[in-house]
């Protein structure tokens, strides 16, 4: 039961047991303190129940139910979206067949999921010169522990200017990714 479930319930105690509107109100106020219903919302109710009334239940409301976000929509957004982290939300839209607003609805609410760029890299690295930087840095690192003054002859290089060009825009190069997936990467193109 959630949290405005139980203060109606509460709500339809008090006046069972024969207490007003407002000292239904200050009740609800002492026991859910900032999550209480508002004033308004408290005597509403309370007048629902002096009428007749004995669900704490909303009323049904006019309008027909949405057919656009079931269970199976959900699926095909998600198992189209893995295959093709890519796709724009109207592209997804117009493939699954529902509207753009539900579709970025399923996306972000229902999967989690946001539209982020990749992070450009001057190159992407191999493995191999990979384990090799984490040697190298081990080995500074032992190096400045048993000998302080071996970080003053360390000699650094002037500065190299690369030119990058991309062959796509950043929004072409974003994806959707959840939030326990890692920032995708893009190397940067380097005029010859």
């Amino acid at each position: 039961m959630d949290n405005i479930s139980e203060q109606r319930v509460c709500n339809k105690f008090c006046f069972k047991i024969g207490k007003n509107a407002t000292e239904t109100f200050e009740f609800i106020k002492l026991a859910f303190g900032d999550d209480a219903l508002s004033r308004c919302v408290t005597f509403n109710w309370f007048k629902r129940f002096k009428e007749g009334r004995i669900s704490i239940e909303d009323d049904r409301r006019p309008g027909r139910p949405s057919t656009s976000k079931t269970i199976d929509t959900i699926t095909l957004v998600r198992d189209k979206i893995i295959y093709d982290r890519k796709l724009t939300v109207r592209e997804l839209a117009n493939e699954v067949g529902i509207s753009i607003g539900t579709c970025h609805s399923i996306l972000s609410d229902e999967l989690g999921m946001k539209r982020v760029s990749a992070k450009l890299v001057p190159k992407l690295l191999t493995e191999e010169q990979m384990e090799h930087r984490v040697e190298v840095c081990l080995d500074l690192i032992n190096r400045v522990s048993n000998d302080l003054s071996f970080i003053k002859s360390i000699i650094t290089g002037d500065e190299t200017w690369v030119y990058g060009y991309d062959l796509e825009t950043k929004f072409q190069s974003s994806q959707w990714k959840t939030a326990n997936s890692p920032r995708p990467k893009k190397c940067r193109q380097v005029r010859q």
